[in-house]
């Protein structure tokens, strides 16, 4: 398919989604996908699954785990979200099956949220949950049951997201605060509880995840999310654990390493992954910070406003390079299509940045 259908099949998805058209469940799905999977070129396809290929020989066991070498091999519900989330992004129903066997047989909890962290050796060691990770699971569940019909993903993944509702999210102050896991967060444990991790609010996934569990309120989440994004931004104060104490000035809580570094960096995917609402001058606050470092994202200390180190792995670099074309129209390097694999981390969020790219900014890769 050629990129301009592509484009003007993502527009007629968007203005269908903002018609009010009574097909919520399918609305929020097209959005997080882009064009939908039956559309999409499959020389993308091809060229994907082959890009995709190196990060599972690298990081996926026989089983379906996937570890992180870097952290001795462990694994977390979010390294098999992430796997799962690039096999349904590479179309391949068998893989996808693998991964999430895995994690449904290892890590899913009772309630259907899934235990964060497994040792090899040990086991399942924390059996609290990681809500980006959940969120990522249900919502891929959601869309591999309807590309290829498989009911029983759906009925996990509707548990997950009524597990999730009823769990992580919060009425603080007006607010509705979505917490990054289901204890720990709040006080006594956080005394500038509660604390939250801006990284985990993936607005697009959220949307899907409210259709599957409609009694609760996401869309609230969603609002105040964006609002907490703005003010940080603004301020720029960003950190990976943010207090929302005080909901209409959060800072950088208490009894977490005061920094912004490897949650952080994944703010602007989330930005991009809304093109209908990225508030655009947010996204060029971001470009400029980014620009004042020669395009590198960094780790930064914002107790004392500097910058204290680079993020040089090829995946980060990308999220800069996307961010810089979606603010002032700068093709993507070509060298950063190709993925190579040089960390667990690093690689998933190249390519999960690459199919957002194509799918949600096809102007911005040139393929």
């Amino acid at each position: 398919m050629g990129r301009m259908s592509r484009s003007t099949l993502w527009t007629m998805v968007l203005l269908v989604a903002l018609s009010g058209a009574e097909t919520a469940p399918v609305r929020a799905q097209d959005l997080y996908q882009g064009p939908i999977a039956s559309e999409m070129s499959p020389e993308f396809y091809a060229w994907y699954q082959h890009q995709a290929a190196g990060f599972f020989q690298s990081y996926m066991a026989p089983e379906g785990r996937i570890f992180d070498p870097e952290n001795g091999g462990i694994s977390h519900s979010e390294s098999q979200a992430y796997g799962m989330a690039i096999a349904l992004a590479a179309n391949a129903p068998e893989l996808f099956d693998t991964i999430w066997g895995w994690t449904r047989r290892t890590l899913r909890n009772a309630d259907g949220l899934h235990a964060w962290r497994y040792v090899p050796g040990q086991g399942v060691v924390d059996r609290n949950n990681a809500t980006d990770a959940d969120l990522i699971i249900a919502a891929t569940l959601s869309v591999a049951a309807r590309r290829w019909n498989r009911g029983d993903y759906l009925g996990d993944a509707a548990r997950t997201a009524d597990s999730l509702g009823r769990s992580v999210l919060v009425r603080h102050k007006g607010h509705v605060v979505m917490l990054p896991g289901k204890v720990g967060f709040m006080p006594p444990s956080q005394p500038d509880g509660p604390v939250i991790n801006l990284s985990y609010y993936h607005f697009d996934i959220m949307q899907i995840v409210a259709d599957l569990a409609p009694g609760y309120p996401w869309k609230e989440a969603i609002a105040d999310g964006w609002g907490f994004y703005r003010y940080v931004i603004e301020a720029w104060t960003p950190s990976d654990w943010t207090s929302v104490a005080d909901p209409e000035h959060p800072v950088p809580a208490r009894n977490f390493p005061v920094k912004a570094s490897y949650d952080a960096v994944r703010g602007p995917v989330n930005m991009l992954a809304v093109p209908w609402a990225s508030n655009r001058d947010y996204v060029d606050i971001i470009d400029n910070r980014l620009k004042m470092n020669g395009g590198m994202p960094g780790i930064y200390d914002p107790k004392r406003g500097e910058r204290v180190g680079d993020l040089t792995g090829s995946g980060y670099r990308l999220i800069a390079a996307a961010v810089d074309c979606v603010a002032d129209g700068n093709p993507i390097p070509a060298d950063l299509l190709n993925v190579t694999p040089e960390t667990y981390f690093g690689s998933a969020l190249h390519l999960m940045v690459i199919h957002q790219l194509y799918v949600k900014h096809p102007e911005c890769i040139r393929f």
